[in-house]
C-alpha cells in the first residue's frame, strides 16, 4: 500500500503543476462567465419579445367591420406600441428600404388600400373566379449565428397567415361566397412580392432565412477548421516544449550565443507556417466533404448576386487574420509550455487552449458576433482565436471595421505573448519550473 501511496503522490505531482491548476481555475472563472452571459441571452430571446414591425396601408378601411390594421394590432396586443406606420408607397421599394433602416423595422407588410373594394367585388356572384388579394413582405437581414434562424421571417410570414385566418373566418361566417380556395386563403404573398434589404440595397424574392441558411452552408467549415488548427498546433509545440525540457535540450539551446528574440520568433514563426500550411490543406479537403454534408441545408440563393461574395482582397484579409490567430495561439502555448516540467506535464497544458478555441467556435455558430449581446461580443473579441471564425460572414456583409480591428488586435496580442515568452526564456522559471522561482517563493513563505 505503501508503494501505491508513493507512486499516486508522485503522479499526482508531475500532473497538478501549479500552471495546470491555474489555468483549469482560470478556465473554470471563464466557463461560470460565459454561462451567465448565454443565460442571460436565452432570457432575452424566450422572453416574447416581437421585433419593429411595419404598416404600409390604409388604417381606417373596412370590409363588413375587419380591418387589417386593427386586425394586426390585436396580433401584436400589449406589445402594438412596436407597430410603426411607414410613410412609404409599398410600390416604391427602395423608398421601403430606406425607411425600414431609418426607422429600424426589421419586417413590414404592404397591404394595399384597394383591397375593401376587392374583397366587397368578390362577393357579387358575377364574379367567377375570385381575386386573392397580394400583401407585400418586406425584411432587412441582419446576420447571426450558422444555425439561427432569422426572427423576422417568421414573424412576417405569421403576421399575413394570421391576417389571412382571420379574414377567411370573416368571409366564412359572413358572406355567401362559395369558392373553398379563395375562402382558405383569400390573401396571397408569393415570392415576388417579397423584398429583403442586405447591405442597403432590397431584393425581391428571397427571405433573410434563405440568406443565412445559404451564409451557414458558405462558412460552416471556417469555425471548425480554425479550432481543428489550433488544437493540433498547440498541442504540438507544448508538447515539443515538454519533450526538450524532459530532453535536456531545451538547456543546451539557451545556452548558445543567441538571442532569447529569435529563438522564440523563429519557434513561433515555423509553426505558425507550418498551422497556416494545415489550415489551407483542412479548408480544401472540409470544403469538399462540407459541400457534400450541408448541400441540402443551402437554400440555392446566389450570394454573389446579393453583393455578399469574397473578392480577392477579402479572401487575403481572411487568410491574415487566420495566420495571426495561429501566432497568437503559438505564444500563449509557449507560455504555458514553460511550465511544463516533461512530456506528460505538458499534455495538461492543452486543455486551456482547447477549451480557447472551442468557446467563439460555439459562439459563432449559435450566436454570431451580431446575435450576441454586449458581454459575449466583448468575450469573443478578447478571445484571438474568434477573429477568423467571424472573419468571412464579417466581409460578406461588408463590415471591414470588424476584421481590421480584429487584425489589429491579433498583432498586439501577438507581440505581448511574444514578449512574455522572452522574458520566461530569459529567466529561470523555463529550466527550475514555476514552483522554483523566487518571487513564487516569496509568496509561498518559502526561503
Amino acid at each position: 500500500m505503501s508503494h501505491m501511496t508513493g507512486i499516486l503522490k508522485k503522479e499526482l505531482r508531475e500532473l497538478l503543476t501549479p500552471g495546470s491548476v491555474i489555468s483549469v481555475l482560470v478556465m473554470v472563472v471563464l466557463f461560470a462567465g460565459l454561462g451567465g452571459l448565454i443565460g442571460d441571452q436565452v432570457d432575452e430571446a424566450t422572453s416574447g419579445e416581437l421585433p419593429t414591425f411595419g404598416y404600409i396601408g390604409s388604417t381606417d378601411g373596412d370590409y363588413d367591420g375587419w380591418n387589417a390594421y386593427d386586425t394586426l394590432l390585436s396580433i401584436y396586443g400589449e406589445q402594438s406600441d412596436k407597430i410603426i406606420l411607414m410613410d412609404s408607397d409599398g410600390s416604391d421599394r427602395e423608398a421601403v428600404a430606406s425607411e425600414m433602416m431609418s426607422k429600424g423595422i426589421s419586417a413590414a407588410i404592404a397591404v394595399p388600400d384597394e383591397i375593401y373594394d376587392i374583397l366587397s367585388s368578390n362577393e357579387s356572384p358575377d364574379v367567377a373566379e375570385k381575386v386573392h388579394v397580394a400583401i407585400q413582405q418586406y425584411y432587412v437581414y441582419t446576420p447571426t449565428g450558422l444555425f439561427d434562424s432569422t426572427v423576422s421571417t417568421s414573424v412576417g410570414s405569421t403576421v399575413v397567415s394570421m391576417l389571412n385566418s382571420s379574414l377567411s373566418q370573416k368571409l366564412i361566417s359572413q358572406s355567401g361566397i362559395q369558392d373553398f380556395d379563395y375562402l382558405s386563403s383569400p390573401l396571397v404573398s408569393s415570392g415576388q412580392d417579397v423584398g429583403t434589404v442586405v447591405n442597403g440595397e432590397i431584393h425581391m424574392d428571397v427571405t433573410p432565412s434563405e440568406i443565412s441558411s445559404q451564409v451557414s452552408s458558405d462558412t460552416l467549415m471556417i469555425p471548425i477548421v480554425i479550432m481543428i488548427i489550433i488544437m493540433m498546433v498547440g498541442s504540438i509545440v507544448i508538447s515539443s516544449m515538454g519533450s526538450e525540457k524532459e530532453n535536456k535540450t531545451l538547456e543546451t539551446l539557451l545556452t548558445m550565443p543567441i538571442k532569447r528574440t529569435t529563438i522564440v520568433s523563429g519557434k513561433i514563426v515555423a509553426a505558425a507556417i507550418v498551422g497556416l500550411v494545415y489550415g489551407l490543406a483542412y479548408m480544401a479537403g472540409m470544403s469538399i466533404y462540407m459541400g457534400s454534408m450541408t448541400g441540402s441545408i443551402g437554400s440555392g440563393v446566389d450570394l454573389a448576386a446579393l453583393g455578399m461574395s469574397l473578392d480577392t482582397l477579402d479572401w487575403t484579409l481572411v487568410m491574415v487574420s487566420m495566420f495571426l490567430a495561429i501566432i497568437c495561439a503559438l505564444g500563449l502555448c509557449m507560455i504555458l509550455g514553460a511550465f511544463a516540467k516533461n512530456y506528460k506535464s505538458a499534455q495538461t497544458m492543452t486543455m486551456p487552449l482547447s477549451i480557447l478555441a472551442m468557446i467563439p467556435m460555439f459562439i459563432i455558430m449559435f450566436t454570431g458576433w451580431y446575435g450576441a449581446g454586449a458581454g459575449i461580443q466583448a468575450i469573443t473579441f478578447a478571445i484571438p482565436f474568434s477573429h477568423p471564425m467571424m472573419a468571412m460572414q464579417a466581409l460578406m456583409n461588408g463590415d471591414v471595421t470588424l476584421v481590421l480591428g480584429g487584425i489589429g488586435y491579433m498583432a498586439v496580442f501577438a507581440a505581448a505573448t511574444i514578449f512574455v515568452t522572452v522574458w520566461l526564456y530569459k529567466s529561470d522559471i523555463l529550466i527550475t519550473g514555476l514552483g522554483q522561482n523566487k518571487y513564487i517563493q516569496k509568496l509561498s513563505g518559502r526561503n
